[in-house]
């Protein structure tokens, strides 16, 4: 049996705050905040099959960090009985989002006062959900979103650009409670911008109110390769809209039709870790530093300059690996009909493409940016053709081992 509620949440801070994305370099990321153009959201879904709970936040950040998260789930676990693998805290991956939650940002910008509210609302919200829980059917649809986002490295081509549209409806018929499974980094705007927003996931999320009548939680899933880059044709607030309204066009032509029985098999946490010594290519990676350097003097673009910066800047941090040690995990729940598959990192979309092909379940949701925050886990194929996949700590051996350990774990 299901049962489910959901709630939307302010998470926009009070008093003088910090944005976060695209690192200091930026003087918008080194100064307050001038403002808000549009409030920042958790969209919380709570879903009990057969007695067990599923609790999703899944709020306008840039990301979780990992503490934080084993942090607040242990108290939930503690105070309401959570099981912790049920819990999952997804981003949006928001560049444009709050600083003042994330403890260990470059910056060095925490808020207390903030933090402690953003606990709160995870409280709060769970409460108020759980309190309106009502028996429910699940419906779900899937439909392709092209003309507005793909890949970031193939430019024109296609990433994941499937959609997946889940709605919980009551007896009347009534959505109350929905998911949209997505793939694309949330990011239209300038790294220049000085105000707070929800930038692309907010903005569809707001269209497809507007078309649907609810606000669903917005799920990216595996958007290492994949962004609006190619497609957008400029970087303020017009051109998000002119984004964020066509794509949500595009998903609202998804037919929720498909009922989906649900009925809770079971969960797991898959751990798999990466731990080498770097092999010394030093001489490979200058070499490739300077070519990427007389390109960025030659560009005439902010943004083809910002990109290459980005390029170089992660290849100059690999220079500094004596060891790799890192724990990558994945929740995996499978409920019948539907299995919810996280990861802590920018998974590639091909990577997400295989996890869902191979899942039993009718519909499979890849949920990134969840419960922590690992960096990009590309898939290898990408080494020749992208600078930030070369500039990865994980090898190709590495991104194999570790969604074959998911797969393992489906």
């Amino acid at each position: 049996m299901l049962r489910a509620s959901s709630g939307r949440y302010c998470l926009t801070p009070k008093g003088e705050f910090y944005l976060i994305g695209y690192g200091s370099r930026y003087e918008s990321r080194r100064k307050p905040a001038q403002g808000v153009h549009d409030d920042i959201f958790a969209r919380v879904v709570l879903l009990e099959v057969d007695g067990t709970e599923i609790y999703m936040f899944n709020a306008d950040y840039l990301e979780f960090e990992e503490w934080s998260c084993d942090e607040i789930k242990g108290m939930m676990a503690r105070e309401y009985g959570l099981n912790e693998n049920c819990i999952f805290f997804s981003a949006t991956h928001d560049h444009h989002s709050v600083m003042d939650y994330h403890k260990h940002w470059n910056t060095g910008v925490f808020s207390q006062e903030y933090y402690d509210f953003y606990v709160e609302t995870v409280k709060r919200a769970y409460e108020e959900c759980h309190a309106s829980l009502e028996k429910c059917r699940m419906y779900f649809g899937r439909g392709m979103a092209e003309g507005y986002y793909g890949s970031r490295i193939f430019y024109g081509e296609n990433a994941d650009n499937e959609v997946i549209l889940a709605e919980c409806r009551n007896a009347d018929g009534k959505v109350v409670a929905a998911l949209c499974n997505w793939a694309t980094h949330s990011t239209v705007l300038d790294p220049e911008n000085t105000l707070l927003t929800a930038d692309y996931a907010g903005a569809v999320c707001n269209e497809l109110y507007r078309l649907r009548g609810y606000y669903p939680a917005m799920i990216v899933g595996a958007a290492g390769d994949c962004s609006n880059r190619a497609w957008r044709q400029g970087t303020d607030y017009a051109e998000l809209e002119r984004l964020a309204s066509g794509v949500a066009k595009k998903i609202n032509e998804i037919s929720c039709d498909t009922p989906l029985d649900l009925h809770f098999e079971g969960e797991r946490l898959v751990k798999y870790r990466v731990n080498y010594i770097p092999e010394d290519h030093t001489g490979e990676i200058l070499a490739e530093i300077a070519r990427l350097q007389q390109e960025m003097e030659r560009a005439e673009g902010a943004q083809e300059k910002k990109l290459l910066y980005d390029e170089a800047n992660s290849l100059k941090r690999k220079l500094d690996l004596s060891e790799v040690d890192i724990c990558l995990y994945s929740s995996i729940i499978r409920l019948g009909d539907l299995e919810l598959v996280s990861s802590p990192g920018e998974l590639g979309s091909a990577l997400g493409i295989e996890l869902k092909q191979y899942s039993k379940a009718r519909c499979c949701m890849i949920c990134g940016y969840t419960n922590g925050y690992k960096s990009y886990i590309l898939q290898p194929e990408l080494m020749e053709h992208s600078a930030r996949c070369r500039a990865s700590k994980y090898r190709p051996c590495d991104v194999r081992g570790y969604i074959d350990a998911i797969k393992a774990g489906m």
